[in-house]
C-alpha cells in the first residue's frame, strides 16, 4: 500500500436479490433512494456526494474543494486491517 496523496472514497450500493419475498417493495425502495428527495437527504444529513448531478452537495462539502481519489488497492488494505488494529492497540491509539 502506497500513500499516493489521495483520499479514500466509499461507495454505497443497493440491489435486488433474485429470490426476495417482495420484489416490488424492494424496487420501490431503490426508486426512493435514487429520488431527488432522498438524494437531498444524503447530501444534507450524511454529507455525501449525491448520485444525481442535479442535487448540489452540502455547502460544507463544497467548501472543502476538489479532491484526488486515492488509488490504494482496497483488497490489500483489507488484508492488512487486522495487523493495523494490533499495531494501533500496541501503540495505545484511542
Amino acid at each position: 500500500i502506497v500513500d499516493d496523496g489521495g483520499v479514500h472514497v466509499n461507495i454505497s450500493g443497493a440491489g435486488l436479490t433474485r429470490y426476495g419475498k417482495n420484489p416490488r417493495a424492494a424496487e420501490q425502495l431503490l426508486e426512493f433512494l435514487s429520488s431527488i428527495q432522498a438524494q437531498k437527504l444524503f447530501a444534507e444529513v450524511n454529507m455525501e456526494y449525491p448520485v444525481n448531478p442535479n442535487i448540489a452537495p452540502d455547502p460544507a462539502v463544497t467548501s472543502w474543494g476538489s479532491f484526488k481519489q486515492s488509488r490504494i488497492n482496497l483488497v490489500k488494505a483489507g488484508e492488512l486491517q487486522a495487523a493495523a488494529v494490533k499495531l494501533m492497540d500496541r501503540a495505545g491509539y484511542r
